[in-house]
């Protein structure tokens, strides 16, 4: 008699715990054409730098690519036919090898937080980050509470550049100061045009 009690429970449980609802897409989020352009980068393309001290190197477009990902709320318990919605992300990883740089861009991951303005997000070497919020004329949000600083006109490395944006660089390490480090990028739609590093050595697009 208990074994059967003991059974019964669990059968319950088991139909108990069935999903009879399927899961509703609410909302579909597509980059347009316009965002795809904030990442000027192709598979496969070269893009030469220079350091300053005249060091020529290339950097390797070896990612490009578009995909659908899916949000849903958290649910620890009882999550049977849960609602989401779907968000496009373009993720761009460009690599050299000497100097060792892995710099991954990304585009529409920030559709998950209703209270983060569309960005473009920009991770170096895994440990320095920088979020460049945008608006809907596609123009970056500059001004002192996202370290960003905006030049109309700015001569890098001997050239001249326009509507360049400087991105002071985020880290979740503490600084070291004897070690170098990427400290700042500078943006526009050339893409990356320059890296900045702590003791002020400069990598800058060579075109």
């Amino acid at each position: 008699m208990k074994n059967k009690l003991i059974i019964s429970i669990l059968v319950g449980l088991i139909i108990s715990g069935c999903c009879r609802k399927d899961s509703v897409e609410i909302a579909r989020y597509e980059l347009s054409s316009d965002e795809l352009k904030i990442i000027p980068y192709e598979l496969g393309e070269k893009i030469n730098f220079i350091h300053s001290n005249g060091y020529s190197f290339d950097f390797n477009v070896v990612e490009d690519k578009i995909e659908w990902k899916e949000y849903h709320d958290f649910c620890e318990y009882n999550c049977c036919g849960q609602d989401y919605f779907s968000y496009q992300v373009r993720t761009t990883i460009i690599e050299s090898s000497y100097p060792r740089f892995n710099i991954e861009l990304s585009l529409g991951g920030s559709r998950i937080y209703e209270y983060i303005p569309k960005s473009l997000n920009i991770e170096i070497n895994y440990d320095y980050f920088a979020r460049l919020p945008y608006n809907d004329s596609m123009n970056f949000i500059c001004d002192s509470t996202t370290n960003t600083t905006f030049f109309e006109t700015i001569i890098l490395n001997g050239k001249s550049y326009t509507n360049v944006t400087k991105k002071l660089l985020d880290t979740q390490y503490i600084i070291d100061t004897q070690i170098l480090m990427p400290k700042a990028i500078y943006y526009n739609e050339l893409g990356i045009i320059q890296i900045e590093t702590t003791n002020n050595e400069t990598y800058t697009i060579n075109n």
